[in-house]
């Protein structure tokens, strides 16, 4: 079976790239997309924090991505490190970048073991369903688990150089009134303004933790911005 036959068969719809919301109109304006760490220009570097560029992965020219939902608890940790732009969005991706040459599949986080458990094609994507994936602690499949969610939900994809804003299939925000906020934000830099989804359980990684092992589908409320 291929990697394309995988993916289907598994009902993946799409990969998640988390980040501060105040870098979304960066990555619309321009048609630049979502840019790999060695990509990033002095100015845009100036809006990450240090965390996220140090990159103990040691792939800067890959965009860091998981599959399906959000890295929950690594998320968790970055919006606990910032102290002044407090909102976050997660981008939602076509599933089908996860074909596009020298994309690297992780089981686990993959700043583990400095980036060396990453690796590419059909045997590293199936390292992410594995029965049992050990991690910061073991973690085994539950029988009510999506087969699109990893085993692990720490395990990540990394994308190589860029994602195009033409892959974008959503943006996904904690509640209604963030969602007005990034809206009225995008309409003065007069880009087009992808989808947007209120998604509370994206945003609390104890809720979506217990809800993927479940079984349970996490709410997507969709925005009418009109």
């Amino acid at each position: 079976m291929t990697l394309a036959e995988t993916i289907k068969r598994r009902g993946i719809r799409r990969v998640c790239h988390f980040t501060p919301s105040r870098n979304l109109g960066h990555i619309l304006c321009g048609g630049r997309g979502i840019l790999a760490t060695k990509h990033l220009s002095a100015s845009e570097r100036d809006v990450f924090n240090p965390t996220d560029l140090e990159r103990l992965d040691r792939h800067t020219g890959h965009v860091c991505c998981s599959v399906e939902y959000p890295n929950a608890w690594y998320f968790r940790k970055v919006r606990a490190n910032e102290r002044i732009f407090l909102d976050w969005v997660v981008l939602l991706i076509e599933a089908d970048v996860l074909l596009e040459p020298s994309v690297k599949f992780c089981p686990r986080n993959a700043a583990a073991a400095y980036g060396r458990l990453a690796d590419e094609g059909l045997e590293a994507f199936d390292a992410m369903y594995a029965p049992r994936v050990n991690g910061q602690r073991t973690y085994f499949r539950t029988k009510e688990q999506s087969d699109a969610v990893p085993t692990d939900q720490q395990a990540e994809v990394l994308i190589p150089d860029a994602i195009p804003v033409a892959k974008l299939t959503g943006v996904a925000v904690r509640d209604r009134d963030q969602a007005a906020t990034e809206v009225a934000r995008l309409r003065q830099l007069q880009v087009e303004i992808p989808p947007f989804v209120i998604a509370p359980l994206f945003f609390n990684a104890y809720a979506l933790s217990s809800a993927l092992r479940s079984g349970e589908v996490p709410e997507e409320i969709p925005y009418d911005a009109l």
